[in-house]
């Protein structure tokens, strides 16, 4: 057994009980470090990862064919149900790209692993993909806890971790996670969003309550939302929670709610759960006359199929979104949307019936966001290599596709680590089944996102 696999199993042993902990613990903190850290010659340099203590594989270069690995769950229940086109999307992308030479003088070839929503099952699919496939990154992986749980491992192994696909804070830590890098807007960004909401809405205060996940994801709009309640003049009435892994409608946690009248429900469902909890809000307002809550609704659930199959209950919710909806009639004439359809729909991939291509679409977006970084390195004096992937990522400004007017992924080292930090409000309607934007797009939050320690 080589030194760097001795290291690696450590690492997953590590990553796994440090997981575990989490999981005992709500209140997350970031205090371990990196054995690679971040070099920054301040807000005015560029970003540099530091490959000193790295193998010798995160500098050497990369020919022929880039090996992108990532880990979804394409079955396994109700998370597998939700995120499945994600998968479909990004593998739609990079099949285009490698159609039309996209990233001169290399193929893409994109491996992903079925880990089933399972931090349990990340650990080893990541293995796999390292020790078997030979990946050169990773890119995309869904959830908190899946990519809390190779967090440690991959930055020790120097191995980028791209775009991943959680808006948890944890994920800005650039100093001592130099190799890992989210792609969603913070939770705590959007939900800051939602209370500056209430407080506009809701002057003299607003009774509240909180439905979330309980995981490091829900728990991420949990405590923002107690963290601004004083402030806001917020007097949080009610908490309910439910289980990633439970596919049973929340009836009581809703009823609960109800029994409470708040004026407001934040609310941090996860895939399937958006539709379910939606579904038993309309019953407990259909038997509560009068009672008309305002609700804002994690973005994770702003797909406006998913918010379709729920029906009336999802009429009226709030949330934020930074790309155009793929499944609204009136963005079909817009050209990238139109050229992005096409390409779903001739990949003949499983995205749903109806087409879901808004989900498909956050695939496609982190595909697209992947070869831009990967140009971007290609074309450094150092050449493709997983440390120039790297520090592509960490300085990089683009708009993708797909985006909205006026947003792009930024990253700066560590002055600015979080890619996406502008949103736009929308409420939904469930006659027309589209959004209509609620003000401006808020930018206010760019580079200013709290970092954890």
């Amino acid at each position: 057994m080589t030194r760097r696999t001795r290291v690696r199993l450590l690492g997953l042993l590590l990553a796994v009980i440090t997981l575990a902990a989490a999981c005992s613990d709500d209140k997350k903190t970031d205090a371990s470090a990196s054995n690679s850290g971040a070099k920054s010659s301040g807000s005015s340099g560029a970003f540099s990862v530091d490959t000193g203590d790295c193998p010798a594989e995160a500098t050497e270069k990369i020919t022929g064919t880039v090996k992108v690995g990532s880990t979804m769950p394409l079955s396994g229940g109700v998370a597998a149900a939700a995120f499945k086109p994600v998968a479909a999307g990004l593998t739609a992308f990079f099949d285009q790209a490698n159609q039309k030479q996209e990233l001169p003088g290399y193929n893409v070839q994109l491996s992903i692993e079925d880990d089933q929503y399972d931090a349990n099952k990340t650990t080893p699919a990541v293995a796999t993909l390292i020790d078997q496939t030979g990946v050169n990154l990773m890119t995309g992986m869904i959830g908190t806890p899946q990519n809390l749980a190779v967090r440690d491992t991959l930055n020790q192994e120097c191995m980028p971790q791209l775009f991943v696909n959680s808006g948890s804070p944890s994920f800005g830590d650039a100093k001592n996670f130099p190799w890992t890098v989210g792609i969603l807007a913070p939770y705590n960004t959007e939900t800051s969003i939602y209370v500056e909401k209430i407080k506009e809405e809701f002057s003299d205060g607003a009774d509240v309550a909180v439905f979330y996940t309980n995981n490091d994801f829900g728990q991420a709009y949990r405590d923002t939302v107690n963290e601004l309640a004083t402030d806001a003049k917020i007097t949080i009435v009610d908490t309910q929670t439910v289980e990633a892994t439970d596919s049973s409608p929340p009836t009581s946690q809703v009823n609960s709610i109800a029994g409470k009248k708040p004026d407001v429900i934040v609310a941090a469902p996860l895939g399937a759960g958006c539709p379910s909890f939606l579904s038993e809000l309309a019953k407990a307002k259909a038997a509560n006359p009068g009672w008309d809550p305002k609700v804002y609704i994690t973005a994770t659930c702003a797909s406006t199929l998913i918010l379709g199959a729920s029906g009336a209950g999802a009429d009226g919710i709030f949330t934020v979104v930074s790309v155009k909806d793929s499944n609204d009639p009136k963005n079909a004439g817009d050209p990238n949307v139109k050229a992005f359809r096409d390409a779903m729909d001739a990949s003949g991939a499983d995205i749903g019936d109806p087409k879901d291509y808004a989900t498909a679409a956050a695939g496609w977006t982190v595909g697209e966001a992947t070869l831009a970084v990967l140009k971007q390195a290609a074309a450094s004096p150092d050449g493709l290599t997983r440390a120039s992937i790297m520090n592509a990522a960490r300085n990089f400004d683009y708009h993708t596709t797909l985006g909205r007017d006026g947003v792009n992924l930024t990253s700066t080292g560590t002055d600015d680590p979080y890619m996406l930090e502008s949103m736009q409000v929308v409420q939904y309607d469930a006659d027309s089944k589209t959004y209509t934007d609620i003000g401006p797009l808020i930018t206010s939050f760019e580079g200013k996102t709290q970092q954890p320690g």
